[in-house]
């Protein structure tokens, strides 16, 4: 089992060598604001959230100082509240890692309303890291306990096939990898 996990560690790192996307994490002040792309209505999901980019498309969307041009995205909160960014300059890399927060306007009604969300999240969350934790002891305690395997007994890693590709985003000390 350790064996695989480590084969397929070093599979996701090696996709990860040759970004072709770059990043943008969308954060709402407070948490919890539903995001979605001006103009497309595209949802990104509840902040945070991330959007990626493909670096040959960026290519296309590039402004006279040489950055990169994305649509811009709008926070909904639970009260009601809005927030929108006018379209967003990504300067630097076209396979790099950006942040944006949206705040919402303290002087929109019921404000506590998103604050409780916010809190309500932050408890699943926890709740979420909680259960993750105590399950990751449970597979230790496990293996503490479980006979050594013999080298025979492992599995063999899958060979790779030529027409996967593993790209990996980092988003602060994430990394999100997907393969298609």
């Amino acid at each position: 089992m350790i064996f695989s996990l480590i084969i397929l560690c070093a599979l996701a790192v090696a996709g990860c060598a040759t970004a072709t996307h770059a990043t943008l994490a969308v954060y709402s002040q407070p948490p919890g604001a539903y995001l979605t792309e001006v103009g497309t209505g595209r949802a990104l999901g509840i902040a945070p959230a991330a959007s990626y980019y493909e670096r040959q498309v960026l290519q296309n969307h590039k402004d006279v100082q040489g950055c990169y041009v994305v649509k811009g995205v709008e926070a909904h909160w639970v009260s009601g509240a809005r927030a929108m960014t006018d379209p967003v300059r990504l300067c630097g890399s076209a396979t790099g890692s950006y942040t944006i927060t949206l705040n919402r306007d303290v002087s929109y009604p019921d404000l506590e309303k998103d604050l409780q969300f916010a809190l309500q999240l932050q408890a699943i969350q926890a709740q979420h890291d909680a259960v993750r934790q105590q399950a990751a002891m449970q597979l230790l305690l496990h293996n503490m306990h479980a006979p050594p395997v013999q080298p025979s007994q492992l599995p063999m890693p899958p060979l790779p096939r030529p027409s996967v590709n593993t790209n990996c985003f980092q988003i602060g000390n994430a990394w999100n990898c997907t393969t298609r």
